[in-house]
């Protein structure tokens, strides 16, 4: 869609003619079918990040620039650019680790905000959209859930017991109900649990799609991936997974008043 070089990176100054040659159209179509302004998301055009934001952000126009730091760099740019078309720019990338004083931070500086799950991997292996996966598979959505919340405790442990050598066994039959974790230091203590409800949310590893994947006999997280953007284009699923992924994703509130 948007100029690249070889190696598939977006220029700052190409992308910004190109998208602000979309506004100057833009704005000359009826305003009950205009889109309000850009969202700048990680990944390219075939990411799962775009056909996600696609479905969730429909009056916008998504614009995927590669890494986090072309979307902080692209969004600040961007917006000085839409601003003299009266249209918005707003960036969106992947928690990761961030604590909420660095999220507010980054929002501040940058005009870019994050998802409320750590990575878009996360976003895309909820419960709820694992449902709306497993009744397209035509699988009983139930016992794979507890299944895959099992998987993905059992690997959170062997992470832990592996950085952590501790000389705790468990048998592969048995199942893990929790992993407490808790760090003190001279001012404060912090705890979190880690359960099989709570694990497909807080579970900050990219592999959480390949450990779905296999149990549904697709070949790798590619495959999940391309599975998800098939199943955000059939209007069966659309509303339930537009519900499911706008639950961990912030509202985009308009940032000026471009009425006045």
């Amino acid at each position: 869609m948007f100029t690249r070089n070889e190696n598939g990176e977006v220029n700052l100054k190409a992308i910004c003619n190109e998208i602000y040659g979309w506004a100057l159209t833009e704005v000359n179509r009826p305003i009950e079918s205009r889109r309000i302004g850009v969202l700048l998301c990680e990944g390219d055009e075939s990411s799962v990040d775009m056909a996600v934001y696609q479905l969730v952000f429909p009056n916008l126009l998504v614009v995927p620039v590669g890494g986090c730091s072309n979307v902080i760099k692209f969004t600040n740019t961007l917006r000085k650019w839409l601003r003299k078309v009266k249209m918005y720019c707003f960036g969106i990338v992947d928690r990761d680790s961030l604590s909420k004083q660095e999220i507010k931070r980054l929002y501040e500086n940058s005009g870019v905000c994050t998802t409320k799950l750590p990575f878009i991997e996360n976003l895309i292996s909820t419960p709820e959209v694992i449902k709306c996966v497993c009744e397209y598979k035509k699988v009983d959505f139930i016992p794979f859930l507890h299944s895959v919340q099992e998987d993905v405790m059992k690997h959170l442990w062997r992470t832990l017991k592996d950085t952590i050598p501790i000389n705790i066994s468990i048998e592969k039959r048995e199942s893990i109900k929790s992993l407490y974790l808790r760090a003190s230091t001279s001012s404060k203590e912090v705890s979190k649990e880690v359960n099989p409800d709570n694990v497909l949310y807080v579970f900050r590893d990219k592999g959480i799609t390949s450990i779905i994947s296999s149990k549904l006999g697709i070949k790798g997280k590619h495959g999940y991936y391309s599975m998800i953007i098939e199943l955000v284009k059939m209007k069966e699923y659309q509303d339930e997974l537009r519900h499911a992924f706008s639950r961990y994703i912030p509202v985009l509130e308009p940032y000026e008043d471009f009425e006045n």
